[in-house]
């Protein structure tokens, strides 16, 4: 309890507002000074280089067709795989639109919900058919630094190595 000194007022006493109350005004301060001045984030560019035993227009589809990518995901998704159309998957967690779409390349607009506000990193999926395999180049560029190691690991392990478990395009003899 903080009783009033001379003339109502208490000197030592700043904010008598609740800690909880101060913590929330100052995430509201740092949001919007950042939604209207906006802010430089720390980005990296991952590559990675993948081989998988299907044609390229087998492979296309996975990334452009409802069902094959629900399949790879296991849940609902949304994908309208045309010029500035929309993508979710994983429960909303991974979302964007596609720049570019043909057989043997895919360009999106692409982010993460955890990331900051706006910011979206652009994937770009390179797919060369070769003889015997199809080769998958990934290029993802504007990847918040701190995110790297689990942007990596993630597509690792719920993009590629979930494509070959789910559509046998793993194996190779």
């Amino acid at each position: 309890m903080i009783l009033p000194q001379k003339n109502n007022v208490n000197k030592n006493v700043i904010n008598s507002a609740p800690a909880s109350n101060i913590k929330a005004k100052m995430n509201e301060a740092v949001v919007s000074s950042n939604k209207s001045l906006g802010y430089k984030i720390a980005t990296t560019t991952i590559k990675q280089q993948q081989k998988f035993q299907c044609r390229g227009q087998e492979f296309f589809n996975v990334f452009t067709t409802t069902e094959m990518v629900q399949a790879f995901t296991k849940g609902p998704v949304k994908v309208d795989p045309k010029k500035s159309g929309k993508f979710e998957l994983f429960g909303g967690n991974i979302y964007g639109e596609f720049v570019e779409v043909s057989p043997t390349k895919i360009v999106q607009k692409w982010r993460t919900k955890q990331w900051p506000d706006g910011h979206f990193s652009q994937v770009t999926i390179d797919i060369n058919e070769r003889g015997d395999h199809t080769e998958v180049n990934l290029t993802q560029t504007g990847v918040p630094s701190a995110e790297e190691e689990s942007t990596k690991e993630n597509w690792d392990r719920y993009y590629w190595d979930a494509i070959k478990r789910t559509f046998g395009f793993g194996y190779f003899m």
